[in-house]
């Protein structure tokens, strides 16, 4: 007597449930990663220091002019920019991160910490604070570090962001730090 075949999922329907797993991990995979980034490169391409990767969907941009990298990302939460000083600009630094933060905050509350992180061969002084937004008057919190960026060169680093931006924000910012490398060149 012939016994039924015993299937072992090794037929058309198992090669075909695999396809669909596949498929359907593809897209969720794509749903799930981040907008693609742009690699900048700062003071600007012909220059570069160092490097930081933005999302593309906000809108990085090279400004030749006075030699920055600026983004804002699309609802409007967060601001970042990056530039380089030489050791002859570093008198002028303190000047213009007040000049900055002077632009960006009508106040600074509290006393901003001070922390430093290691990424890609980097030390990074970390000065993060506390304030109101100038234009707002929402509640902000920033961030700017400056770190070696090749021979007599500092990078600076800036970022402010509304406190009651999207939980992912502070990931993408983490992305943002861990991205930046020194362009060896």
């Amino acid at each position: 007597m012939l016994e039924p075949k015993q299937t072992t999922g090794r037929g058309f329907d198992s090669v075909m449930n695999n396809v669909l797993r596949f498929a359907l991990a593809v897209v969720i995979a794509g749903l799930a990663s981040t907008a693609v980034a742009s690699t900048m490169s700062v003071p600007n391409e012909e220059n570069a220091a160092y490097t930081v990767d933005i999302p593309s969907d906000w809108n990085p941009k090279v400004s030749k002019e006075d030699e920055s990298v600026e983004a804002t990302d699309p609802g409007n939460h967060v601001y970042v920019a990056g530039w380089v000083v030489t050791k002859s600009d570093v008198g002028d630094l303190k000047k213009d991160l007040a000049d900055l933060l002077k632009g960006e905050l009508r106040s600074i509350e509290g006393d901003p910490t001070e922390e430093t992180i290691e990424n890609n061969g980097i030390k990074f002084p970390v000065l993060r604070g506390h304030g109101k937004d100038k234009k707002e008057g929402t509640d902000v919190n920033f961030f700017v570090t400056i770190f070696p960026a090749g021979e007599g060169k500092a990078g600076v680093f800036f970022a402010d962001w509304d406190a009651d931006a999207p939980s992912d924000i502070k990931d993408k910012l983490n992305a943002l730090m861990n991205s930046i490398k020194l362009h060896k060149g």
